[in-house]
């Protein structure tokens, strides 16, 4: 089974499990509480006619928000059941919004892609950490590859602090549904966070316009009543070939 394959089964399977029941996924929130806030970090950085590419889209809640912002936005997902979650939820009377399989690991993939859109922005929002530190260095070639010389990609991860504060959530007890079920599916947080962002996306190859801590809301209740907000952090990248020019404004 190559590495492609073995995650594209795991998703798979989740999504199939799923009911439709609101709450059911474990960062499926609203737009105002996930990409509006990212958007308002990395706004400033990218060229808003450039397509928009949310990789790991998953129902596609937040690529609909971002199609209101630019001219073409395409959610991308490694598993057919969520692009068809997607599909079916789809408002689009505007024709904003396409939908398509993407394995970021597959060169091939990623490179006709890429040989579709030209350079583009990327909205990375709690992917990386979910793969295996072994193809951490694939996933940023497919990124470096997709961005190309004028896109910007916009990563939000984990933070150094997440799995202590996911540790101290659950002391114990049964973890919340949304979660109970992401981790039944052996879909488990990697190693990855802010500290390896300058390995992984290395000076010499990279520019970082902006960065910082920042949280991913999730859909689940604490045990004190609260929403679970988990410690994240943001980078947004360039490549280092395109120099560092940034861009205002929305579409």
């Amino acid at each position: 089974m190559t590495t492609g394959s073995r995650y594209q089964t795991v998703w798979e399977n989740y999504w199939k499990s799923l009911s439709g029941a609101p709450g059911e996924i474990f960062w499926d929130v609203p737009p105002p509480q996930a990409a509006a806030l990212d958007l308002a970090v990395f706004a400033e950085h990218v060229d808003p006619v450039l397509p928009m590419i949310d990789i790991g889209c998953g129902n596609g809640t937040q690529t609909r928000f971002l199609a209101e912002h630019f001219p073409t936005v395409i959610g991308t997902e490694i598993s057919a059941q969520a692009l068809a979650l997607a599909l079916a939820t789809a408002n689009d009377p505007d024709g904003r919004v396409r939908y398509r399989p993407l394995d970021l690991l597959d060169h091939r993939a990623v490179a006709a892609l890429h040989a579709e859109t030209g350079d583009a922005n990327l909205y990375v929002r709690a992917v990386l950490h979910q793969l295996d530190p072994a193809d951490h260095t694939a996933a940023v070639t497919g990124i470096a590859e997709l961005i190309g010389d004028r896109g910007v990609a916009t990563v939000i991860e984990l933070s150094s602090i997440a799995e202590p504060f996911l540790a101290g959530l659950l002391g114990g007890e049964a973890p919340p549904p949304p979660l109970a079920r992401v981790l039944q599916h052996g879909i488990t947080p990697g190693l990855l966070d802010e500290h390896d962002i300058d390995a992984l996306f290395p000076s010499d190859r990279f520019t970082v316009l902006a960065n910082g801590p920042t949280a991913i809301r999730t859909c689940a209740t604490a045990p004190d009543g609260g929403q679970v907000t988990v410690p994240a952090f943001f980078a947004v990248l360039r490549s280092r070939q395109s120099g560092t020019a940034t861009h205002g404004g929305q579409g």
